[in-house]
C-alpha cells in the first residue's frame, strides 16, 4: 500500500510537470516597470546578474546598476564608457568591462564600494581590445571575452587567448563556453585553449544570438533568424512553432528556466515563451506590458523572477507568480462577473461584455484578445446560467447570451442579480434598480413578464429562502424579507431589519448560502436571522469556521470551498476531508487593494483556475502553479551617514560581516537606510528596527527605509533592522555595532584637564585664603574705624537731638507766652470795650438827668462828669495800651501790613488790629467811640485800600495775612 501510494504521488508530479510544460500561460504576469527616471541611468541595460546576496547588477549605458531591493545606485566605471557586461561572484566581487576597460568593483573596510581596473595586468600590446561583452565565473577563473581576446583572470594574474579572426558573442552552456568566430566557426573553450567544434560547418560566417541547454544537445539561434538543434554531432533546423515566431522578430538573448522553459528576448517583438518541444507558451511584447520591444539582456533571480534589460529601460516580470492578468492588453476594462459557459469564457466589465474560447485561452499563444459582444456596451453587473441558459444582467435590461450573440428580454434598467425559486423552475426572479422582475418560460422560451409591484428598493443580493420568500439586502439601508404569492408575481409581505434589529451595522450587508444555510456578513461578523425572537444573531459556528477578520463577502464553490473577500483582501477556506476549513490567503496577497471597492467577485472556473475581478481588468489564479511563499529573504542596512558632518561611515557593502564602527561623542547623531532584496512587491515590504540599550522593543512595522537617532549617549550599541514582505514572510535580522566614545571630558584627555583644574584650583585657593585673610583684617580695621565715627556721629546726633528738644521747649514756651499774651490782649481789650459800654451807658444816663434837670448847678455838675467820662474813653490813650499789647503778640502782623499797604492810616491800621482780633464791628464802635455805621464805612474804605475783590472777606483776609 506504502508503495503504491508514493508511486500515485510520483504519477501526480510526473502529469503536473507535463502539464505545466504543455499548458499555455493565460494572461500576462505582473510586471513592474523602471524607467530611466527611477533607475537615473542610461536606456540600454546589455547584461545583468544577481549576486550572492541577493542584490541585482545591471550593465548599463550609464555605468554599473545596483537594485537592493528598495534602492537604485549607479557606478561608473574609468572613463564613463558604456558598460557591457557584468558578474557578480561569490568572493563579493561586481566584474564589469567596457570600452577598453576591465575590473571588479569590491567594498573597502567601510562597506564602500570601490573600483579596481585590471587593466594594469593587461600586457599594452592587448589593451586596445575594444568593447568587452562577456564575463563568467569557472574553475579556471573569472573569464572576460571581446571582440579580439578571451582574457582569464586568477590569481592577480591574466592570461590572453586570441581570437582565430574575429570574435563576436559567447556563451555558457552545460558549464561550458561557447564562443563564435565570425569566420571559423563555433569554438569551444577547453580549460586555457580553444577547441573547435565539428558538425557545425554551417554556421561559419553567421552571427550567433544565443546558445542554450536542450535535452537533446544544443539549441542555437542566430540573428539571421535561423534557429538549430546541435545534438553533439550534427546540426538540424529546430522547426517548429516558436521558431516561426522567433525567426521573424529576430532572436537577440534568450534563457532556459528551472522548469525547462525557453525564453527568448528579440529585437522586434519583446518575449517569447516556449517548451523544449517548440510550443509557444506566452509572449509578452510592448502591447502586454514591456516598456520596448527590444530585449537586450535576461535574468532569473533569487526568487524565480525574470529581469529583462531592454533598449529603454528595465521590466520586472513575476513569472513565478500563479497570478496572470487580463487587461487593456485583452481589449478588457474594469471586471464585475465571469462565467465559463459552453467553453467560452466570458468576461463582464464596466464597457460591455466579452468573450474568448476558453481552450485558446489555455493553449497560451495568439494575442489572447477578448471580443466584445454586440449590444452589450455599458456596465455588466451579473451573468448566470439557468437551465442550460446564459442570462446577463446589465445596466440597461436583461440579455440571453447565444454564443457571441446577445438577445435582450426585458429593458429593465439595471440586472443586479438571478435567483431561480427552488419550488418553480419555470419562474426566474431578477433583482434590478427599481425592485424585482420576473421572467417566466413558457413554450420553451424564456420571456419578460412583469416587474413586481409593492416593492421598488434596488435590489442587488438575493437569496431564496423557503417557498415564497426571498432575503434581499441594500447597501445603504439594511436588510428585507419580501414575501410572495404561490406565482411569484405579487409582493404581499416585508420586513424591514437593521442595527435597531441585532445587525452591528445597515450598510453594505451581503447574504449568501453556506452549506445550504443562509448567512449574512456584515464586516463586523456572520449573522443569521433568530426566527424566534425575529431579530439577527452572530452565528457562532459559522464564525468560528470562518474565523477571518471583517469578512465582508462569501462564496462557496462547487468543491464546498468557501471564498471569501474583507475590505481589500481576498482568500479561501477550503475544505478539508473532515468537514473542516484551512484558511489560505498567502498566494492571493499581491491582489491586495487591486479590488472594486463593495464589487467583489471570485469565480471559480474550475478547480485550478480561479477568477477575480479588478479595477483595471481581472485575475486569475492557477492552482497547478506553485510557487514557495515561504522562501527566506534578507533586510541590509545599505548606509550608516553621521548627520553631523554628513559622512558615510559605513556604504552598504559586505552585509554579511560583522559590522562595527566607533563614533566620536560630537557624532552622535547618526542616520540608518535600509534595504531588503525581496524584488516582488517592493512597495509591500514593511520594515522593523531596534536600537539596544535605546530601545526596548522591536518598532511598529512601517515601511520606511530610513531611521535616524541623535544624542546618543556614550557606549555601544547595536542597530538592528529585519522586514516582512506581502506575504508576510520575515527576513533575516541584519545588525550593525557601533559605541560612542565618551566626550573629551569623560576619558584620560579630561583626566588630565581635570588634575590640572584641581591643581590650579588649589593654588587659587591658596592665594584666595590669603586674600581673604588680609581683606579681613583690613575689613575689620575699617569696621573699627565705622564704629568709631558712628559712635561720634551718633553723639553729635545726640546733641543736635538735646539742642532740638531744647529749641523746642523753648518755642512751646514762647508759644504758651504769645498765647498767653493774646490772651491778656484779648482781656484787655474786652475790659476797654465793657469800660466804654459802662462809661457811655452812664454818660448818656446823666445827659438825660440833666435835661430833666433845671438845676444849674447839678447841670454843671454832670457836665463836669461827662467831659472826665469823656477824659476817660480817650481814644487814643486806649490805643497806645491796645498797641503795646498788640504789638508784644503781633509785632510781625502791623510791620507786614505796614510794608505791603504803606498808604494805611492809623485808624486803618487800628481797624485792622481790631480786626485781627476777631472783634465784631459793634465792638470795634465801642473801641474806636464812633457809631457801627461810622465802622462800616472805615471798613468799606480799608477794602478798597487793600484792593480786594466783592468776594473776598475782610476778616478772613485779615486773618490770614
Amino acid at each position: 500500500m506504502r508503495i503504491k501510494a508514493i508511486l500515485i504521488i510520483l504519477l501526480q508530479l510526473l502529469f503536473t510537470q507535463i502539464f505545466a510544460q504543455t499548458e499555455g500561460r493565460i494572461g500576462i504576469p505582473n510586471i513592474r516597470n523602471y524607467p530611466t527616471k527611477i533607475i537615473e541611468a542610461g536606456a540600454q541595460t546589455w547584461s545583468i546578474d544577481i549576486a550572492p546576496n541577493g542584490f541585482t547588477y545591471f550593465a548599463n549605458n550609464d555605468g554599473v546598476l545596483e537594485f537592493d531591493g528598495i534602492h537604485w545606485r549607479n557606478y561608473p566605471i574609468p572613463g564613463n564608457s558604456i558598460v557591457r557586461c557584468v558578474k557578480a561572484t561569490m568572493d563579493e566581487r561586481i566584474y564589469a568591462g567596457g570600452f577598453n576597460e576591465f575590473g571588479y568593483f569590491q567594498s573597502n573596510e567601510n562597506g564602500i564600494i570601490k573600483y579596481h581596473s585590471l587593466m594594469p595586468l593587461l600586457d599594452q600590446k592587448y589593451s586596445d581590445f575594444g568593447e568587452m561583452w562577456r564575463i563568467y565565473e569557472l574553475p579556471i577563473g573569472i573569464v572576460f571575452q571581446s571582440y579580439d581576446h578571451i582574457i582569464i583572470y586568477k590569481d592577480e594574474a591574466v592570461k590572453v587567448i586570441e581570437a582565430p579572426s574575429l570574435f563576436h558573442f559567447s556563451f555558457l552552456a552545460n558549464g561550458e563556453i561557447y564562443v563564435n568566430d565570425q569566420k571559423n566557426g563555433l569554438y569551444r573553450l577547453a580549460n586555457t585553449r580553444l577547441v573547435k567544434l565539428t558538425g557545425v560547418s554551417e554556421l561559419k560566417g553567421m552571427l550567433i544570438s544565443t546558445i542554450l541547454p536542450h535535452k537533446n544537445g544544443l539549441l542555437i539561434a542566430t540573428s539571421d533568424e535561423k534557429i538549430y538543434l546541435f545534438n553533439g554531432i550534427k546540426l538540424s533546423p529546430w522547426k517548429t512553432e516558436a521558431s516561426a515566431m522567433l525567426q521573424q522578430n529576430q532572436v537577440y538573448t534568450g534563457l532556459l528556466l528551472k522548469d525547462e522553459t525557453y525564453v527568448f528576448g528579440t529585437i522586434q517583438d519583446g518575449l517569447v515563451f516556449c517548451n523544449s518541444s517548440g510550443k509557444i507558451l506566452q509572449h509578452i511584447n510592448l502591447n502586454k506590458g514591456l516598456q520596448n520591444s527590444t530585449v537586450l539582456s535576461l535574468q532569473i533571480d533569487q526568487h524565480e523572477n525574470l529581469w529583462v534589460g531592454l533598449d529603454n529601460g528595465i521590466d520586472y516580470i513575476e513569472i513565478n507568480s500563479p497570478i496572470s492578468y487580463l487587461s487593456e492588453s485583452n481589449n478588457l476594462s474594469t471586471g464585475y462577473d465571469a462565467i465559463l459557459f459552453d467553453d467560452i469564457l466570458y468576461l463582464g466589465t464596466n464597457r460591455g461584455l466579452f468573450y474568448h474560447d476558453w481552450k485558446s485561452l489555455q493553449n497560451g499563444s495568439g494575442i489572447q484578445r477578448f471580443t466584445l459582444i454586440p449590444n452589450t456596451q455599458g456596465q455588466i453587473w451579473s451573468l448566470k446560467e439557468i437551465d442550460g441558459k446564459l442570462f446577463c444582467g446589465h445596466t440597461s435590461g436583461i440579455f440571453i447570451i447565444e454564443k457571441s450573440r446577445a438577445k435582450r428580454i426585458a429593458d429593465i434598467q439595471g440586472g443586479w442579480t438571478f435567483i431561480q425559486p427552488e419550488d418553480n423552475k419555470n419562474i426566474i426572479l431578477v433583482g434590478t434598480y427599481t425592485g424585482l422582475v420576473k421572467l417566466e418560460k413558457r413554450f420553451g422560451r424564456w420571456t419578460f413578464v412583469k416587474q413586481l409591484k409593492g416593492f421598488d428598493e434596488s435590489s442587488r443580493t438575493i437569496e431564496y429562502r423557503k417557498p415564497g420568500e426571498l432575503w434581499m439586502t441594500h447597501g445603504y439601508k439594511g436588510i428585507f424579507n419580501i414575501k410572495l404569492n404561490d406565482n411569484y408575481d405579487s409582493v404581499i409581505d416585508i420586513k424591514f431589519y437593521n442595527d435597531s434589529t441585532g445587525l452591528p451595522t445597515s450598510k453594505n450587508i451581503k447574504v449568501t448560502k453556506i452549506n445550504g444555510k443562509i448567512v449574512f456578513p456584515t464586516g463586523y461578523g456572520l449573522y443569521t436571522y433568530d426566527e424566534t425572537n425575529d431579530k439577527f444573531i452572530r452565528d457562532i459556528q459559522q464564525n468560528k469556521n470562518f474565523s477571518s477578520t471583517g469578512i465582508r463577502d462569501l462564496l462557496e464553490d462547487n468543491y464546498g470551498n468557501v471564498w471569501y473577500f474583507t475590505q481589500n483582501e481576498t482568500g479561501v477556506f477550503r475544505l478539508q476531508e473532515d468537514g473542516t476549513y484551512v484558511n489560505v490567503s498567502i498566494p492571493f496577497k499581491e491582489l491586495k487593494d487591486r479590488f472594486i471597492d463593495w464589487f467583489q467577485f471570485v469565480y471559480p472556473i474550475n478547480e485550478d483556475h480561479i477568477i477575480f475581478g479588478l479595477e483595471n481588468g481581472f485575475a486569475l489564479y492557477n492552482a497547478n502553479k506553485s510557487k514557495d511563499y515561504r522562501k527566506p529573504f534578507q533586510a541590509y542596512i545599505r548606509k550608516v551617514t553621521l548627520m553631523s558632518n554628513d559622512s558615510v561611515i559605513y556604504g552598504g557593502g559586505r552585509p554579511n560581516n560583522i559590522l562595527f564602527k566607533e563614533v566620536f561623542y560630537r557624532d552622535n547623531q547618526l542616520k540608518f537606510e535600509f534595504a531588503a532584496n525581496d524584488n516582488e512587491n517592493p512597495g509591500s515590504i514593511l520594515f522593523s528596527t531596534k536600537l539596544v540599550v535605546f530601545d526596548d522593543k522591536w518598532s511598529e512595522w512601517n515601511s520606511r527605509t530610513i531611521r535616524e537617532f541623535t544624542n546618543l549617549r556614550s557606549g555601544y550599541y547595536t542597530f538592528s533592522v529585519k522586514a516582512k514582505n506581502i506575504f508576510e514572510q520575515e527576513s533575516t535580522i541584519h545588525s550593525f555595532i557601533f559605541e560612542v566614545h565618551p566626550p573629551w571630558f569623560l576619558n584620560w584627555q579630561g583626566l588630565i584637564v581635570y588634575i590640572g583644574i584641581l591643581i590650579l584650583f588649589v593654588l587659587m585657593l591658596i592665594r584666595y585664603i590669603r586674600y581673604k585673610t588680609a581683606k579681613s583684617k583690613r575689613e575689620e580695621k575699617e569696621r573699627q574705624k565705622r564704629k568709631f565715627m558712628e559712635r561720634e556721629k551718633e553723639l553729635q546726633t545726640s546733641a543736635l537731638r538735646a539742642e532740638k528738644e531744647m529749641v523746642k521747649m523753648r518755642n512751646d514756651k514762647l508759644r504758651a507766652e504769645m498765647k498767653q499774651r493774646d490772651k491778656e490782649l484779648a482781656n484787655t481789650t474786652m475790659e476797654m470795650i465793657q469800660k466804654g459800654k459802662l462809661l457811655n451807658s452812664i454818660k448818656n444816663s446823666l445827659m438825660k438827668v440833666s435835661e430833666e434837670i433845671n438845676d444849674d448847678l447839678i447841670s454843671r455838675r454832670i457836665k463836669q462828669i461827662n467831659r472826665k467820662i469823656d477824659r476817660e474813653m480817650d481814644t487814643e490813650q486806649h490805643w497806645a495800651v491796645f498797641d503795646k499789647h498788640f504789638n508784644k503778640v503781633h509785632e510781625e502782623f502791623l510791620k507786614r501790613l505796614k510794608e505791603t499797604y504803606p498808604d494805611l492810616t492809623p485808624k486803618e491800621m487800628k481797624l485792622c488790629a481790631f480786626l485781627r482780633l476777631n472783634i465784631s464791628s459793634k465792638e470795634i464802635a465801642t473801641l474806636m467811640n464812633i457809631s457801627t455805621r461810622g465802622v462800616e464805612i472805615s471798613r468799606y474804605r480799608l477794602r478798597k485800600k487793600l484792593q480786594l475783590d466783592t468776594k473776598t472777606n475782610l476778616s478772613e483776609f485779615i486773618l490770614s495775612f
